[in-house]
């Protein structure tokens, strides 16, 4: 049922390899605070709120979220797995809407800038208007698409072992919903017992029975 079925190299089972997801993507997140922290001038405004605030806010979510994620996996809970792959897709769509803002906004600039007075007669010295545009342009779509092609194998990752669970499939090791299997339950592919534990036998012969050969008549 699972979409994928085990780790690229097969080294490691979808269980295994989805607490390898959370904890790379919380520390991606987490790297990312950091840096935002320190980039992040104290009373800043968006809008009329904090910056520093809401990027705070957001990331921390994010750590959450992958704590959580972590957790359902070792404890199978199956839900948790499902709401950080809804949770992190939605933060993708986010991601997508203002790299495509920031593309707008600084294409606008920049054709505003390159007909200015300052830009084209007094600042002959400046890098060229055309230039830094590129450049800050190649910077957000480089970090959307890494972000994207690590979003979609970690979502397809947990994604597959959330269907493992929902369905009752086993990894390689034999650990369902996070604990051993029942007691008495029979390895995949094996047939149960007939009701009673035995099965039907075939009838004896009845005594002084003989088989014998039998010749046919001659046409």
């Amino acid at each position: 049922m699972a979409i994928l079925k085990d780790s690229c190299c097969s080294c490691c089972n979808l269980r295994g390899l989805s607490i390898f997801v959370g904890i790379l993507f919380a520390n991606l997140h987490l790297t990312d605070l950091s840096l935002k922290a320190m980039s992040i001038r104290p009373g800043s405004q968006v809008y009329g709120l904090p910056a520093a605030g809401i990027a705070i806010d957001v990331l921390a979510i994010l750590i959450l979220m992958c704590a959580l994620m972590i957790h359902g996996v070792q404890k199978g809970k199956k839900v948790m797995l499902l709401v950080w792959v809804v949770f992190v897709v939605i933060i993708l769509v986010v991601k997508l809407i203002i790299a495509i803002a920031i593309t707008v906004l600084v294409t606008i600039a920049a054709e505003v800038a390159a007909r200015s007075y300052y830009f084209r007669y007094v600042n002959i010295s400046a890098i060229p208007i055309e230039e830094i545009e590129a450049k800050v342009l190649a910077q957000v779509w480089a970090i959307y698409i890494v972000t994207l092609l690590l979003t979609i194998y970690g979502v397809l990752v947990v994604y597959s072992h959330y269907r493992n669970l929902r369905y009752g499939v086993l990894d390689d090791d034999g650990i369902h919903d996070g604990a051993a299997p029942p007691p008495g339950a029979l390895p995949p592919g094996t047939a149960a017992p007939p009701p009673g534990g035995m099965y039907p036998q075939a009838a004896a012969p009845p005594p002084g029975y003989e088989k014998q050969y039998v010749v046919p008549p001659k046409v």
